[in-house]
């Protein structure tokens, strides 16, 4: 496996010329379409292969999600083993398809899938260009995500996110609804894949929903408008989109009655979702924009690259009186409406993480495809300020890693140098834990540090891995505090760590963060377990039954 250290030079300096050789790939039509998708993706691995190899996390996230991942493996029923808070069931179940092909669960295993998700993604968001805009604007058009998403060090760009599975129904969707209408017949089965994609959507995420519904909106349009359709024709292919659009979530409701989890679906994920973030002025969460875009370093200097090229396509349009198609109509409506239907969705929660940015890249790919059109890039001049433009902002993360190398400062803060193969380390903490418990058992962790498991590669006991919804006070906190209390006692894990101190994630307080707070929970601990010391600043519980006959050699020192 190849390790790379914070100034891997000989790594980058050819993959980053082999980028402007990617450029001047794009601009030959000699080169077919397939080989340059194939090259442009092997480009985007290539880039990221250095956070490809870190065995850690880049993002907390990801360790929630490989936990879950990891747990339903033994026990797959959500929402009774396990809850994604705002991630929805997907995202987990698809991490567990890499260990049927034998990859651990662990975080090579979790950014190759993430590589693999947004490559998919990329693929069909530049198949859908091309129908709308040309191949050599849908060209042009996918360089810029591939250097962004490549180069960037940004982690929430890096990391195996609960965005990704979303992203990657409506990439397909969109895709589809871009191949409806080249057909002078909708027919029957693409409307009801797309149906069954737009349903499972919230399953992935619950705020790509509008995004979502947009493609559903135009799809049925588009079956209305239809001349060649007669009335009856209409109505069975919405009836069908509609039945599509439901079948999935459906499927859940059966399975969650089935399963005896369906109170869990609704009160933690429906609505405890909908309660996020409830009280967000939505207004001041727009007007926060830019800021937002700044957060995602190198993903800002794509926003304004697009706005230009956007800008300055519209204008040549109506320059030139561009006569408008009933197509054209259609797609610049679910460009327009797509756009700001997304804005709307990532500012909602005005949380502002990163990864929500994710969900900008089909509209923005779209927006740059549709100025290199207008441009246009299929004329010699416009084919010179395509190549030149795209130079330039590749040219910005050269000389950003300059800028890094000549200040000293790590170009790549995912070294790998030290890590053993495949392995992923071990903390004292997950040591300590695997002196009481075996890999398969299962664990609790107070606090945020899903690492553990891992670590471990013990599933979790509660169906919470991470417990900020226990602990901080917002108007579910009693049915969060209850569900754990009522988990705990389930499962009775062999090991209990309360995470609670400096090494934890937002919750550093013992005293008004420990898991003492819920009364029951310490009752049930101080009965059922022993504490047997600190270890990195981490409390360490053992179940009785289990510590009986050991060694006193074996109990952990404070550290």
């Amino acid at each position: 496996m190849p390790h790379f250290d914070t100034y891997p030079t000989l790594y980058w300096f050819p993959v980053y010329a082999l980028c402007w050789v990617l450029i001047w790939v794009a601009t030959r039509h000699q080169i077919n379409q397939r080989l340059f998708v194939a090259l442009a993706l092997l480009m985007l691995f290539l880039l990221r292969l250095p956070s490809i190899v870190f065995d850690y996390e880049i993002n907390p996230d990801e360790s929630q999600m490989i936990t879950q991942a990891l747990t339903l493996r033994h026990d797959p029923v959500y929402f009774r083993s396990v809850d994604g808070t705002t991630g929805g069931p997907l995202d987990s179940y698809f991490l567990i398809l890499p260990s049927f092909l034998g990859l651990p669960f662990d975080y090579i295993t979790a950014h190759l899938t993430a590589y693999a998700l947004i490559a998919v993604c990329l693929w069909l968001l530049f198949k859908t260009a091309k129908l709308w805009f040309s191949e050599k604007a849908a060209r042009l058009a996918l360089l810029p995500f591939v250097f962004m998403l490549g180069l960037t060090q940004n982690g929430d760009f890096l990391h195996y996110n609960s965005e990704l599975i979303a992203l990657l129904l409506l990439s397909w969707s969109y895709y589809l609804y871009a191949t409806q209408l080249t057909q002078r017949v909708p027919s029957l089965f693409r409307i009801s894949l797309i149906g069954l994609l737009l349903g499972m959507v919230p399953f992935g995420k619950l705020q790509a929903v509008p995004l979502a519904a947009v493609v559903g909106l135009f799809v049925g349009i588009d079956v209305l408008i239809r001349r060649s359709l007669s009335i009856p024709a209409k109505i069975g292919r919405l009836a069908v989109l509609g039945a599509a659009g439901v079948a999935f979530p459906v499927l859940v409701i059966i399975l969650t009655r089935l399963n005896g989890v369906y109170d869990d679906f609704i009160t933690f994920y429906i609505v405890g979702n909908f309660r996020y973030a409830g009280n967000t002025n939505q207004w001041q969460s727009l007007m926060r924009l830019p800021d937002f875009f700044q957060k995602g370093s190198e993903f800002d200097w794509l926003v304004k690259f697009v706005a230009l090229i956007g800008i300055g396509g519209l204008v040549m349009a109506f320059r030139r009186k561009v006569q408008l198609s009933i197509n054209s109509i259609q797609i610049g409506g679910f460009v327009g409406l797509l756009l700001l239907a997304t804005l709307f969705a990532i500012t909602r929660t005005g949380s502002e993480y990163v990864h929500y940015l994710y969900f900008l890249t089909g509209p923005l790919l779209f927006i740059l495809a549709f100025g290199w059109q207008q441009l246009p890039v299929v004329e010699r001049t416009g084919l010179w300020v395509a190549m030149i433009s795209t130079g330039v902002f590749l040219l910005l993360f050269g000389v950003q890693t300059g800028q890094r190398f000549l200040q000293k400062v790590p170009v790549n803060p995912y070294s790998s140098e030290n890590q053993a193969g495949w392995a992923v380390q071990q903390s004292p903490v997950a040591k300590e834990v695997l002196k009481y418990a075996r890999p398969g058992e299962k664990l609790a962790v107070w606090g945020w540090r899903c690492d553990y498991y891992i670590q471990t590669q013990m599933p979790q006991g509660v169906a919470e891995n991470h417990t900020i919804r226990s602990a901080f006070n917002h108007p579910m906190l009693a049915d969060y505090q209850k569900r754990y209390v009522s988990d705990f006692k389930r499962s009775v894990p062999p090991v209990f760590v309360d995470a609670v101190g400096s090494q934890n994630l937002w919750m550093n307080d013992r005293k008004t963060q420990g898991h003492e707070l819920i009364k029951p929970l310490g009752q049930f601990v101080n009965a059922h377990y022993k504490y047997v010391g600190l270890v990195n600043d981490t409390r360490i519980y053992i179940r009785n039954d289990r510590i009986k006959g050991l060694s006193s050699d074996s109990q952990p020192e404070s550290h």
